[in-house]
């Protein structure tokens, strides 16, 4: 591994056709894990609050789903905990885990199946990651395609966990307010007949984005499309879960679907990919009632782009991660530059973008937080002819 710097990365900013490099400061990429199985899950595997920064994965051979918690903003790990394995009630786990925290609060929530029913299912620790409480069910539903991808907020409304059903298409929102000892009754937000494979209906799915600051909560997902989705809606609360806005369209272009989202105080921060191999940036100031969107970077004529993660502070701070990388090839493995770009206005302007980490073999499920003063991105990179020996790796930077 090597960090480009200096001239280098002066003649790769021209090569990509980018402004000139920021002078940012990253570590070198380190091994979160070892176990040379372990994978991040997109966007969703990271949470930080009140000093303390979550991590989830899973583990491909077992399809165990590990936790880990940091309190020096990443710097060291404890060791995993895991938190779901196959069982005979529960003989099938989703290998994409979500997790969110707020304060000691911190929720782990995951999907599970059997030959006919589908479960969505969280655990709660209430002492900030020390110890966790047993899973509890909070959606069952009686069908093989499955429960859709779920995501999970925090907020001094409650905890917020959002899913799809597969068999109806609606987008369901449901609420705790008493730290997940019981939920209320699950409210419908909206429909999707998004299907991210293409002609096939068992895969109707809306890949929500979720995200909740004081009383706002915000809701996003692809309503339609055949394979790609056609457009990016957004269905807000204003009033802290007890009822939603009418949905609207937020970025009305093809993506690959998946807006990831964060907010703090009133901000409010999202990316998705765009099928022309772009990553795009929405953002908003006001809780979401209005969300601009920009394309930070295309693709080249030799690379591609690889969609990541986005983090939001209340100050205004927005910090957008992605992933360029050369092609693969029969015997060579695709080779991934971690790239940055920062907003310090909420999201209207932009700085030019800063190498995070090169030469990552690879790279995919990339994760961003703001912990401990510093941006944290987490990465699954693997290796190998067959591409199955893959870590979590991670870098910081002021």
């Amino acid at each position: 591994m090597f960090r480009i710097a200096g001239p280098a990365a002066a003649i790769l900013a021209v090569l990509l056709g980018v402004g000139p490099v920021s002078a940012s400061t990253w570590t070198t990429p380190a091994a979160i894990t070892s176990n040379h199985d372990a994978f991040a899950s997109y966007a969703r595997s990271l949470a930080t609050s009140a000093g303390t920064t979550h991590l989830v994965d899973s583990r491909a051979s077992s399809t165990s789903l590990d936790y880990r918690r940091s309190t020096d903003g990443g710097r060291t790990w404890s060791a995993r905990v895991t938190l779901a394995s196959p069982s005979d009630r529960y003989p099938a786990i989703a290998a994409d885990p979500a997790i969110a925290a707020l304060d000691s609060l911190v929720v782990f929530a995951y999907r599970a199946h059997d030959a006919t029913t589908a479960y969505l299912l969280i655990r709660v620790s209430v002492d900030g990651g020390l110890h966790w409480g047993d899973p509890k069910t909070i959606a069952t539903v009686v069908t093989s395609r499955r429960i859709g991808e779920q995501s999970v907020a925090i907020s001094p409304a409650g905890i917020f966990v959002a899913w799809t059903n597969r068999v109806t298409g609606s987008i369901i929102v449901q609420r705790s307010t008493d730290q997940g000892a019981s939920f209320k009754l699950a409210q419908r937000i909206g429909v999707t007949t998004m299907t991210f494979f293409p002609d096939n209906p068992a895969f109707t799915d809306g890949l929500i984005g979720l995200a909740a600051s004081g009383s706002y909560v915000d809701l996003a997902w692809s309503p339609s499309g055949n394979g790609p989705a056609d457009s990016i809606v957004l269905s807000r609360s204003i009033n802290g879960g007890l009822s939603y806005l009418p949905a609207k369209a937020i970025l009305a272009r093809p993506t690959f679907g998946w807006a990831a989202l964060s907010a703090a105080g009133n901000q409010l921060a999202g990316e998705v990919q765009g099928t022309d191999g772009s990553v795009i940036a929405l953002s908003s100031t006001n809780g979401g009632a209005t969300v601009v969107d920009h394309r930070l970077a295309g693709p080249g004529t030799v690379t591609t782009l690889a969609s990541g993660s986005v983090a939001a502070s209340a100050d205004g701070t927005i910090v957008f991660s992605y992933v360029r990388s050369t092609p693969a090839s029969a015997t060579v493995p695709a080779v991934g530059t971690i790239l940055v770009r920062r907003s310090s206005d909420g999201g209207t302007h932009w700085t030019p973008f800063e190498v995070a980490a090169g030469q990552q073999g690879s790279v995919s499920a990339l994760d961003t937080a703001i912990a401990g003063g510093q941006v944290l991105l987490v990465w699954t990179s693997c290796s190998g002819p067959d591409l199955l020996t893959c870590d979590i790796l991670e870098t910081r930077g002021a």
